[in-house]
């Protein structure tokens, strides 16, 4: 199996972030590893698939919170690694030898068909991480409880209200 392009295995810090007001923000995951940094942007939608996946899978994998986690170290990328882009494919995954958590992230714009960036985090990053980036999706604007469309601050127009839908409400 080809290696990644880059690999953070020494993590010190792996969080979600959004900017801006709800229904004009954009997010990104931001990601340090000893002297090298990623912003990763992404989609609503993936951060908030990303983190049903990882509290899926953390759910199923048998945790030993008192084991240590093995990161391969040797596999770091170059120090004053800098990268940032709008990724459109992310994979999520458990290695059970070093008892860490992958997050396997490409760019559409690589010259590689291979993944971009691989990031190796523990469990106790990954839980940060979904609380946060749950969190943050659930700030955004509230949905019509008929429709299930975004409720904008200056009104919202269902067409379940005014009749013009022909689709049964569900």
């Amino acid at each position: 199996m080809p290696e990644p392009d880059f690999q953070f295995t020494e993590i010190s810090k792996f969080s979600p972030e959004t900017f801006g007001e709800p229904g004009m923000r954009t997010f990104r995951i931001n990601a340090d590893s000893a002297s090298s940094n990623a912003l990763i942007w992404v989609e609503k939608e993936q951060l908030s698939e990303l983190c049903e996946s990882m509290n899926q899978l953390i759910n199923e994998v048998k945790l030993d919170q008192n084991s240590d986690t093995f990161p391969p170290i040797e596999k770091e990328a170059p120090g004053l690694s800098k990268l940032e882009f709008k990724t459109n494919r992310i994979a999520f995954g458990y290695d059970e030898n070093s008892k860490m958590f992958l997050i396997d992230v490409y760019d559409p714009q690589s010259i590689s068909e291979e993944t971009t960036l691989r990031i190796w985090i523990n469990s106790i990053q990954l839980e940060a991480f979904i609380n946060k980036g749950l969190e943050i999706v659930s700030a955004g604007r509230p949905k019509c409880e008929l429709c299930k469309k975004p409720i904008n601050p200056e009104g919202h127009s269902c067409e379940y209200k005014n009749g013009h839908s022909k689709d049964p409400i569900i």
